[in-house]
C-alpha cells in the first residue's frame, strides 16, 4: 500500500490527523509551528517527499510555492474554498484541491442571521450607551427582521443554508449565483432565484456568500451600491477583499447604506488599520464588526475536520496514482 505523507501547516481539530493516521493511507507530519521558509525547504527536498498538505491560512500557495512541491498530489483545506492556493497552476499540474465548506455552513449562517439581528435591533448601540449611564429606549427602537426581502449573493454551501434560516424566519429571499440555475427549493417557497436586477430593485439587506475570484474582488464599490434602490444593511461573511473599504464608507457617510456588519475584512491585522478610512469604518455608530469567526465555533471546527478527514481518504482511495510516482509540477 502506498503511503502519502502529509503536511499539516496552520492548527486543526485532532480528529483530523488521527483519522488520516489511522486510515493507513497516511503519514502524517505536524507543521503548524514551523516558519514558511522552512515548509518551503522540506516542499523542495527530493528526498523528502511530500504528498499531501493541509492548510487554512498560514501561507499562500502561489505557482512559485507549488513548483517547489515535486511530489504534491493535493492540498486539503480546513474551511471554505480554496483561497491562497493558486488553482490554475495546480488544475495544469494534476494536484487536487480539497476544501470542507459543508463542515462550517450552519455556523456561517447563524452568524450572519445573528448580525442582522443584532444591527436592526442596535444591540451594539444599546449596549455601549448603558455602559455610559444613558438609558435610551426610544433611540433604540429595533426593527423586525421577518418580512424583509433579503438579497443573496451566492448559493453554496453557506449561502444555501443562509437562505433556508433567512426564509424560516419569514424573509423574502432573492438569491443569485452566477454559475447555477434551476436551484430555488420547492419546499422554500419564500427563497427565489433571481436575477441581480430584481436584487438591486427589492433588496433592503444584502448578504455576500461567492467565493473571491477576479470577478468578485471590490464588488461591492460605489457604483455597485449606488444600484439599489431600497438597500438598508450590507452583511459580509464571506471574504473581506469583496468589499472596497473607502467606497462603503463613503456610502455610510453619504447615507448611501445605512449600516453594515462584517465579518471579515481585506486585511485582518489590527496593527496594519492605520488608515484614516479604516479608523472612519470603525467609529461609525451603525457598523458591526467581528474577527473573522461566522464559521469558527466549537461545533464546526470539529466538523469541518470530520468532513475533510472522509474527503481525504475517499480522494487516496479512488486515486490510482502510485504516491512514489513524481508529479509532473516542475
Amino acid at each position: 500500500m502506498n503511503i502519502h505523507r502529509v503536511m499539516i501547516l496552520d492548527a486543526v481539530h485532532p480528529l483530523l490527523p488521527e483519522s488520516l493516521q489511522e486510515s493507513g493511507l497516511c503519514e502524517v507530519l505536524d507543521w503548524s509551528e514551523a516558519e514558511p521558509s522552512a515548509i518551503l525547504e522540506a516542499l523542495g527536498r527530493s528526498d523528502f517527499p511530500v504528498h499531501g498538505l493541509i492548510i487554512r491560512s498560514k501561507m499562500n500557495l502561489d505557482s512559485s510555492v507549488l513548483a517547489c512541491a515535486k511530489n504534491l498530489r493535493w492540498i486539503a483545506r480546513a474551511g471554505s474554498g480554496c483561497d491562497g492556493i493558486d488553482s490554475d497552476f495546480a488544475t495544469k499540474n494534476n494536484i487536487a484541491l480539497l476544501h470542507a465548506s459543508e463542515g462550517n455552513r450552519l455556523a456561517v449562517a447563524e452568524h450572519v442571521v445573528a448580525m442582522m439581528l443584532g444591527w436592526l435591533n442596535r444591540l451594539n448601540q444599546g449596549n455601549q450607551e448603558i455602559r455610559q449611564g444613558i438609558w435610551n429606549r426610544e433611540g433604540n427602537r429595533g426593527d423586525q427582521l421577518a418580512g424583509s426581502v433579503v438579497g443573496l449573493i451566492g448559493y453554496g454551501h453557506n449561502g444555501s443554508q443562509t437562505a433556508r434560516l433567512l426564509a424560516a424566519l419569514g424573509c423574502k429571499v432573492l438569491v443569485y449565483d452566477k454559475y447555477r440555475q434551476g436551484f430555488a427549493p420547492p419546499d422554500q417557497p419564500l427563497v427565489l432565484e433571481s436575477t441581480m436586477d430584481e436584487i438591486y430593485q427589492e433588496a433592503q439587506i444584502l448578504t455576500l456568500h461567492a467565493p473571491l475570484t477576479d470577478l468578485t474582488r471590490n464588488l461591492v464599490d460605489k457604483n455597485f451600491l449606488q444600484r439599489f434602490d431600497r438597500l438598508r444593511l450590507l452583511v459580509n461573511a464571506a471574504r473581506g477583499s469583496m468589499v472596497n473599504l473607502p467606497d462603503l464608507v463613503q456610502a455610510l457617510e453619504q447615507h448611501i447604506l445605512e449600516g453594515a456588519c462584517l465579518d471579515t475584512l481585506p486585511i485582518e491585522n489590527p496593527q496594519r488599520w492605520d488608515s484614516e478610512g479604516m479608523q472612519r469604518l470603525l467609529a461609525h455608530p451603525r457598523v458591526l464588526v467581528s474577527p473573522h469567526v461566522a464559521g469558527w465555533t466549537v461545533e464546526s471546527y470539529q466538523a469541518i475536520s470530520e468532513v475533510l478527514a472522509d474527503k481525504i481518504i475517499a480522494h487516496l482511495q479512488q486515486s490510482k496514482k502510485p504516491a512514489n510516482e513524481a508529479a509532473p509540477n516542475a
